[in-house]
């Protein structure tokens, strides 16, 4: 089973061109359209569209050349429209597009001159067209038939990998690139977006392979060398993750994201002041960052600067971006800190972010001990020891705190 079967499926007679002169009409309009001749094809394409309701094809094509001639909301629209229309017959628009092409073509000697490669080519450029206006489901759509017309092109693989990457399919997304890696282990725009969904997935080592891969071939893409030190920033890998964001800030000194990275690096290696520098240049270059005031306030925290301005700092990174868990547990932590019980209302909203966050039931349960409510620290404390088993902290808390209330 090839990957176009992988995609599709199979499927013996689609019954939408139930007629040769059918099948001739839009031959002659396809042909016109491979030849650049856009008016009079997108002009037989609506005589089809009218005189047999149930084409597919039609519809679809003259949708691709509504787009490329500047109409993508238009186009978009009829792609929609189509969709609705084949998915009340039981199918899949993907599908039936595809494998009505496969067996139209291959059946038509006047389309051999051209092929399947060359109308692979108009679908491509009607998925550009509709993703560059904002469709991006709508070009995804697009880019599965041309991967379905010419399975082991990798570019066109690479770009339905990207857009299922953009559109959260994370599963589909990967083994779409993987297939575009297969056929060609060099591709640059695949071996990025792998390295970035493994680094959206937390699978940090593996992504550090492939970005590895793609700054070896473009060493001068400055995201893909601030992903990379990202990603070995993650990994603890500190001295080699400084290499890479030095580079990218290098390659664009005005990027915040850069500096953020460059921040949080500095951060950890204790160098305090460059970190400071760094968040506050990431800050005057872009003042909407929720990392950068998260980053500045941790400086501040370890500095042993004053408490209020390190709240203040964490409170705007919320309020600019209030889904980033790791926040709420620094502020979390800052409360209970102070001995206040505000602590626990975020230790809770991040727990329902993201309840695996490193030592986050560790510090809610303590938090919970310290505002003298043991039944929900023995909760919480008993998850942070099946998290970690090792933490000899836990482990004593835990002990003492079961003592004092036996179940």
């Amino acid at each position: 089973m090839g990957f176009f079967d992988k995609m599709f499926g199979t499927k013996t007679n689609s019954g939408k061109i139930a007629a040769e002169a059918q099948a001739g009409d839009f031959v002659t309009a396809l042909l016109m359209h491979l030849r650049g001749e856009l008016e009079p094809a997108l002009s037989a394409y609506q005589k089809i569209a009218e005189e047999f309701p149930e084409d597919t094809l039609a519809p679809f094509f003259a949708a691709a050349i509504r787009s490329d001639t500047g109409k993508a909301v238009e186009a978009a629209d009829g792609l929609r429209s189509l969709s609705r229309r084949i998915a009340a017959a039981g199918e899949a628009i993907s599908r039936a597009i595809s494998l009505d092409l496969v067996s139209l073509v291959s059946d038509e000697p006047f389309l051999k001159v051209k092929g399947i490669p060359a109308v692979a080519d108009i679908i491509v450029s009607f998925g550009d067209s509709l993703k560059q206006s904002g469709f991006v489901q709508e070009s995804a759509v697009c880019f599965e038939i041309a991967a379905g017309l010419v399975p082991e092109h990798a570019n066109v693989l690479y770009k339905l990998g990207d857009t299922l990457h953009d559109l959260g399919i994370y599963d589909y997304a990967e083994s779409v690139l993987l297939e575009a890696l297969k056929h060609a282990p060099s591709h640059w725009g695949a071996l990025y977006t792998y390295a970035v969904l493994l680094q959206d997935l937390g699978r940090d080592e593996e992504a550090i392979t492939y970005y590895g891969r793609a700054v070896r071939l473009i060493p001068d893409h400055v995201n893909s060398q601030n992903n990379y030190g990202a990603a070995l920033l993650r990994a603890n890998r500190l001295e080699e993750a400084l290499v890479h964001c030095t580079l990218a800030a290098n390659y664009d000194p005005d990027s915040p994201l850069v500096k953020i990275n460059l921040g949080n690096i500095y951060l950890l290696m204790q160098e305090y002041e460059t970190a400071r520098t760094c968040f506050t240049e990431a800050i005057s270059l872009n003042d909407k960052l929720a990392q950068a005031y998260f980053g500045l306030g941790s400086v501040e925290q370890r500095s042993g600067s004053d408490t209020g301005r390190i709240r203040e700092l964490y409170l705007k990174a919320i309020q600019l971006n209030p889904s980033i868990p790791e926040i709420y547990q620094a502020v979390g932590n800052l409360f209970a800190g102070d001995g206040s019980p505000e602590a626990l209302q975020y230790f809770s909203e991040a727990v329902q972010m993201n309840s695996n966050l490193k030592d986050l039931h560790k510090d809610f349960g303590m938090a919970c001990l310290q505002q003298g409510q043991r039944k929900e620290a023995l909760e919480h404390l008993r998850m942070a020891l099946q998290q970690n088993p090792d933490d000899v902290m836990v482990q004593n808390v835990l002990a003492g705190a079961e003592a004092e209330n036996p179940v």
